[in-house]
């Protein structure tokens, strides 16, 4: 056990040490404050600032006008072609259903080869000029332009149609070299009727 002594002298030594390391303290040089470097703003946030000034709201605005503007005038534009399609299909098939009625009339009282091959000039031309601009097509032709129009079965149909027609074509070429007064087969003439009614079935199922 310590005595009072010791402990006065034990007291007096770190009384001592303490006043030396607070002298040493005093003498020692303050570290220089280093005053706290700003954060640099992101892209982000300038992008966001510049959007909310008035020349970026101009901006924005522009560009906004702009690209729905080319919306619109786009789907315009689609709308127009997919009404000109429309119309186009409808000349043109009362066009070809014109001409396979008038062919069958014609064929029902087609005695002579003259008047089969009057009834087959439908093949080629309209006699009655119902669209002017399509008087002078043939029917090939016209099935020709209203295949891409279509799709699925009606496309498919139109291709087959457009074989038969090609059928009719030969038919009548065949007949061209035949006089008009001679008698009309009527083999030949029921061979005429009855792609004439298979062209009309798959024309009015399409």
């Amino acid at each position: 056990m310590l005595t009072d002594d010791e402990l006065k002298k034990i007291a007096a030594e770190e009384h001592f040490r303490h006043s030396v390391r607070k002298a040493i303290e005093a003498q020692a040089p303050a570290e220089p404050v280093v005053p706290p470097v700003p954060a640099k703003d992101g892209f982000g946030k300038k992008l966001f600032e510049f959007l909310n000034s008035s020349v970026g709201m101009w901006l924005l605005s522009s560009v906004v006008l702009t690209g729905g503007a080319a919306i619109l005038q786009q789907i315009q534009h689609n709308h127009e072609i997919a009404q000109k399609n429309r119309d186009d299909l409808t000349s043109h098939r009362f066009e070809i259903q014109h001409r396979l009625d008038s062919m069958t009339f014609l064929l029902r009282r087609a005695k002579t080869v003259g008047d089969a091959k009057n009834a087959l000039n439908g093949v080629f031309k309209s006699s009655i000029p119902l669209t002017p601009e399509l008087q002078n097509r043939s029917l090939a032709s016209l099935y020709l332009s209203i295949q891409p129009l279509l799709a699925g079965s009606a496309k498919e149909k139109t291709a087959e149609a457009f074989e038969l027609v090609k059928q009719l074509e030969e038919s009548e070429l065949l007949l061209q070299a035949q006089p008009d007064d001679k008698p009309l087969d009527s083999g030949e003439l029921a061979k005429l009727t009855k792609v004439i009614t298979a062209i009309q079935k798959l024309h009015f199922t399409q």
